[in-house]
């Protein structure tokens, strides 16, 4: 037998909309704000209620990371699930019996009274956003959808530029682009890399949706053994650097993927990446756990953890840099900046990373 009743805020007993996608949220959920201040999030399984928290936390902050990050449970805010919900009928619905089909949760929480006015106007600025107009693409030039061979074709001849502006009027040339990450060509692979993130930057101005898409789907093809993954911790990394306000809840992500040995050179390249922009987004996590890396037998996992440290700014690694500032070991490495694979030696990259923290 069920038992079915409208779904209200916890906080202050009212009806609330039902959850959608808001356009501005910071992770691939549904979303929506009560009147009382309270912001709610739908996690449709139930299974992912930490990362809902995080979302709903982020949102309520209006995107701020820092006062996030400082707020204190029961006494900066609140927070309270609702169990049994179904998104479909925006329902919550209870039955009889151990086994209810309705696993859904609403994530509510609600930000102390003295915190919600240092986040409203960050809101509203996100809500403004989203219900601005779509810019249209420039006078004269008529958006095309890419085929791989053309796609390819462009990005060796340098003409970034243009693929960026055609995937941002034409979005599905995402999924072309990220064809080119299994390329036979390995700098052609890197180069694909940056391509996407440039390319995922363009399309969240109007598609947010589906970059936080993106962003999951290439996490869950790393995890995946069965998947050909290669460029996908890169590429997410290159989305949050952009984007750190948006997708920094995806760091620990990538801090997760160094437990496995094959995945640790991607993974410290990407935080390289986003830490040479917001390295203190790599320092609320573990960060010092990168330190036992320069030690690592692998050395590309060696390279990339050098890397890593220097552009990170991780001081406590200058002991270690000291001692592999002579090891000769040659690595194939991609220099963003000139978009070129070279040959380098460890002791090189260890020196720069010196002067660097120095």
């Amino acid at each position: 037998m069920q038992k079915a009743k409208p779904a209200t805020c916890p906080f202050c007993g009212r009806l609330i909309a039902p959850p959608e996608n808001l356009g501005f949220q910071f992770a691939d959920f549904d979303a929506g704000f009560c009147e009382c201040g309270a912001v709610y999030v739908s996690d449709v399984t139930g299974h992912n209620q930490g990362a809902a928290f995080m979302e709903a936390l982020i949102l309520a902050c209006g995107g701020n990371w820092e006062l996030a990050w400082e707020l204190t449970p029961e006494e900066d805010y609140q927070e309270y699930v609702v169990e049994h919900y179904d998104q479909k009928s925006h329902q919550i619905i209870q039955e009889t019996g151990e086994r209810s089909p309705y696993r859904g949760v609403l994530y509510f929480l609600r930000l102390a009274d003295e915190l919600q006015g240092l986040s409203a106007e960050k809101i509203a600025k996100l809500k403004a956003e989203r219900g601005r107009q779509p810019e249209g693409p420039p006078p004269g030039f008529t958006p095309k959808r890419f085929s791989r061979p053309e796609a390819e074709r462009l990005l060796r001849e340098g003409k970034t530029e243009e693929l960026v502006l055609h995937c941002r009027y034409q979005p599905l040339n995402l999924r072309t682009y990220q064809k080119l990450l299994y390329h036979a060509d390995p700098e052609l692979r890197w180069q694909a890399v940056l391509l996407l993130g440039r390319a995922a930057s363009e399309v969240l101005k109007s598609r947010p949706e589906m970059i936080a898409d993106l962003v999951k789907r290439l996490i869950y093809a790393s995890a995946d053994s069965a998947a050909s993954a290669w460029g996908a911790l890169e590429t997410v990394g290159e989305i949050i650097r952009a984007h750190p306000e948006r997708f920094g809840l995806f760091v620990k992500n990538l801090f997760a993927f160094l437990k496995y040995p094959e995945y640790r050179p991607a993974a410290l390249w990407a935080l390289a990446r986003i830490g040479e922009k917001e390295a203190a987004l790599i320092r609320r996590e573990p960060a010092l756990m990168l330190l036992r890396f320069l030690e690592d037998e692998d050395p590309q996992t060696r390279a990339m953890a050098v890397y890593a440290c220097g552009l990170i700014g991780l001081k406590e690694a200058l002991p270690g840099l000291e001692k592999l500032r002579t090891d000769p070991t040659p690595v194939t490495f991609f220099d963003p900046e000139n978009q070129k694979l070279k040959e380098v030696t460890i002791a090189s990259l260890a020196q720069e990373a010196i002067s660097k923290l120095s």
